[in-house]
């Protein structure tokens, strides 16, 4: 079987690892404020999350989105689409909170409290990972509503493995 969704699904699962990749780091960091976080690692975090982040958000939508109809009556499409958008702005905002935050810490001027800048990470990596896992289900049951409909069977050992 061969449409978007298989095809595009490794390039979203891949961006989905880094995300994972990228929560760690950050609750690294919050784990152990107050702390020096190198310059490099600054630069990375400023330069990588919110372009990951919005590519991930493009697949999403061509992948995902474009897919919802086989498992959602219109009703509810139309209400996880609207989710949809308004959870993309979301994390797009707390995605620039925490390069805010960053650049401001890099920089020596952050003018929030360690327990402040930890909590916005904390908050940023939590609703990530929640995100993520909403999304691999939600990739699961378009899956299967692919199976049915075609009678092929559709490769779900990689979406498992992750």
């Amino acid at each position: 079987m061969t449409n978007i969704l298989t095809e595009n699904f490794p390039e979203l699962e891949a961006c989905y690892g880094q995300l994972m990749g990228w929560c760690d780091l950050l609750e690294a960091i919050a784990d152990f404020l107050p702390c020096h976080v190198e310059d490099r690692l600054c630069e990375t975090i400023i330069h990588g999350l919110v372009p990951l982040l919005s590519t991930t958000h493009l697949l999403e939508a061509r992948v995902v989105l474009s897919h919802l109809g086989l498992i959602m009556i219109d009703d509810e499409l139309t209400e996880a689409v609207e989710r949809r958008r308004t959870s993309r702005l979301f994390d797009a905002d707390a995605a620039q909170e925490v390069v805010d935050a960053i650049c401001a810490l890099k920089a020596g001027r952050c003018h929030l409290s360690w327990d402040a800048i930890g909590y916005l990470l904390r908050s940023f990596f939590c609703s990530m990972r929640r995100h993520i896992k909403a999304e691999r289900e939600i990739v699961r049951q378009i899956l299967k509503a692919l199976e049915r409909q075609d009678a092929q069977p559709v490769s779900v050992a990689v979406i498992e493995a992750a």
